[in-house]
């Protein structure tokens, strides 16, 4: 599980766009435009690895916004997945919801004043799915199936490598 926020201005007036996501999906990690081949970073990894796959998202708001514009806002937040790599396979049934925490009182921002909230969405989802990639530990499930973590070291090698890290 990966956590982020941003805070936006959406016709003058300052909201926040939070995410939790839960990554469990497919494809070739990327991090900071550098692809990160699960099989470079675990030697096991072909063998370990099971296809599809699903990642879930929520999004929140405090910007006053409509049902359907919750939609497109649940929408961006699967597009965000393509940023760090996410497959979309045929068994993947990766899907976001969002909702709203405004006053009901409060009239929604018209939908040419999204912009921000759209841009902010794919940012957290991104930082929100590194996040929880990122974070994780090696466990050991039931069946003594191991989950590894994303090796650390490997990927910090990698994106030095490519010149993405500030040298020391």
């Amino acid at each position: 599980m990966g956590t982020s926020s941003r805070t936006v201005r959406v016709a003058g007036r300052p909201g926040t766009v939070g995410v939790l996501a839960q990554s469990n999906f497919g494809g070739v990690l990327t991090a900071l435009g550098v692809p990160l081949p699960v099989t470079d970073l675990i030697p096991d990894a072909a063998r370990i690895t099971p296809p599809g796959n699903s990642c879930m998202i929520v999004v929140a708001t405090d910007v006053p916004v409509d049902a359907r514009q919750l939609g497109r806002v649940a929408r961006r937040a699967v597009f965000a997945m393509a940023r760090v790599g996410a497959s979309f396979s045929s068994g993947s049934g990766d899907y976001a919801i969002a909702f709203g925490t405004a006053d009901p009182g409060r009239p929604a921002v018209p939908d040419d004043a999204l912009d921000p909230v759209f841009a902010a969405v794919l940012d957290a989802v991104e930082e929100a799915l590194l996040n929880s990639l990122f974070m994780a530990v090696t466990t050991i499930g039931a069946g003594g199936r191991t989950s590894h973590a994303v090796p650390h070291r490997a990927v910090m090698r990698r994106l030095s490598a490519a010149g993405r890290l500030a040298q020391p």
